[in-house]
């Protein structure tokens, strides 16, 4: 079984890449290097360049001491809290899916990188009524094209989420432990709060399917490439269940539950360089009849989530 998450806003949950210029290239045999070497001022404003395969630190779940079960208490609204338990850093390889779009399914892998989407705004500003508009709409034609036999789609989250490294502070400043941040049962609690009740019933006793898709689109002008803080994601059938660790997840209302993952030689992380603002993922990160996914981001990303009924 693999697990689900909805995408948090607090940034001590992100995981993913900090500034390219501390990333290292890796010692497979198709790597290609990057087309610039970094500045060591932390004060230039040339942005380093990233292709290729690499390797950088993912942080991994460490136990709590004592054998204590692990535990986040949630004290603040924008998700920041306590826990007992920690993480450590651990370099693996992640992979440039850059020319090789063709061998990734959703069905297989649980994610498909997008190109030709219709272009976005740029700057997106989800407070005008035409953009959040024109931002579901788009969404739930992508869902429609790729996902098979929807019957119903509700889209109950869009975000933009932000990282970046300060000027003036050594790199990488970002670095977030990998997590997947809903169980099976707190997935089923998602169709609970935003679907009907019949439909929500059928959904719990397996009379119908239910999938948690994300829509992840750089925020970017018709000119630009991503060229610094990309998203990277892991291929689901290589993060095993003894991997998972599950977190007791305790807030003010009630107590939720989540996922870390251990490291294992086996796990495999792949990223899109030079992404354009006509390219994207869909990622599949539940389904009901199989399970659900692990992933990480650092950027300025449109982040939109859904539940498709089929």
């Amino acid at each position: 079984m693999t697990v689900a998450r909805t995408i948090p806003t607090s940034p001590t949950t992100l995981s993913g890449l900090a500034n390219v210029a501390n990333i290292e290239g890796s010692d497979s045999e198709d790597t290609i290097p990057p087309t610039s070497q970094p500045s060591d001022d932390p004060h230039s404003e040339s942005i380093p360049h990233v292709n290729g395969d690499i390797t950088r630190p993912v942080h991994f779940y460490t136990p709590p001491r004592y054998g204590s079960p692990p535990r986040f208490i949630v004290a603040h609204s924008n998700g920041t809290g306590i826990k007992n338990f920690g993480t450590v850093p651990i370099k693996v390889t992640i992979r440039d899916m850059r020319n090789k779009e063709h061998r990734f399914y959703l069905g297989l892998h649980s994610f498909k990188p997008l190109r030709h989407l219709p272009p976005l705004p740029y700057p997106l500003d989800l407070q005008d009524p035409e953009i959040a508009n024109l931002v579901a709409t788009t969404t739930t034609e992508i869902i429609t094209r790729h996902v098979p036999s929807p019957t119903k789609i509700s889209i109950f989250s869009t975000d933009l989420l932000k990282a970046n490294n300060p000027i003036g502070l050594p790199s990488p400043q970002i670095s977030h432990p990998l997590q997947i941040s809903q169980t099976p049962s707190s997935a089923l609690l998602l169709a609970s709060h935003h679907l009907p009740p019949t439909i929500a019933s059928q959904i719990s006793s397996g009379k119908l399917s239910m999938r948690i898709i994300n829509i992840y689109r750089p925020i970017l002008a018709t000119s630009q490439k991503l060229m610094d803080h990309p998203f990277y994601i892991s291929e689901s059938y290589s993060i095993l269940d003894e991997d998972l660790v599950p977190i007791e997840h305790v807030y003010s209302d009630h107590v939720g539950a989540a996922y870390a993952v251990k490291h294992d030689e086996g796990q495999r992380f792949w990223y899109w360089s030079d992404m354009e603002n006509t390219e994207g993922f869909i990622v599949q990160v539940y389904d009901s009849l199989f399970g659900c996914d692990v992933y990480g981001w650092e950027a300025e990303w449109l982040v939109v989530k859904a539940l498709v009924v089929g």
